[in-house]
């Protein structure tokens, strides 16, 4: 019969494993640091990601974006800037149209992604 669930031990060892994971120490250092088996720290890493959800397919960093020429204006008016909105609360506002490629950087990094994948 297994063990019933407790989750306050369940949120201690996920704490611990974060911990670890910004330590900077390996595994077997800071296990010593935290008075723990390094076996202890395995088996919790094993069956705390092993229950994880599968990871959400990120949505894409650009989207077709559509000019709304209904207002009697088919380009916009140079010199009248820019602003995108992004999800959290995150607003760049712009004088001229930046670089693609620049804008995706500073997008991957506002959304922590890895640099090459902004690149795609």
């Amino acid at each position: 019969m297994a063990r019933p669930k407790d989750p306050d031990l369940e949120r201690t060892w996920r704490q611990r494993l974060r911990r670890q994971t910004y330590s900077g120490l390996s595994i077997s250092a800071f296990c010593a640091r935290e008075g723990v088996s390094s076996a202890s720290f395995h088996a919790w890493k094993r069956r705390l990601t092993a229950g994880s959800l599968p990871a959400r397919p990120r949505p894409p960093l650009f989207v077709p974006l559509h000019l709304d020429s209904s207002q009697g204006q088919a380009d916009p008016i140079p010199g009248r800037g820019v602003e995108i909105e992004l999800p959290h609360r995150v607003r760049l506002r712009f004088d001229a149209l930046p670089d693609p490629q620049w804008l995706g950087r500073v997008v991957a990094v506002l959304a922590d992604l890895p640099s090459q994948e902004a690149a795609l």
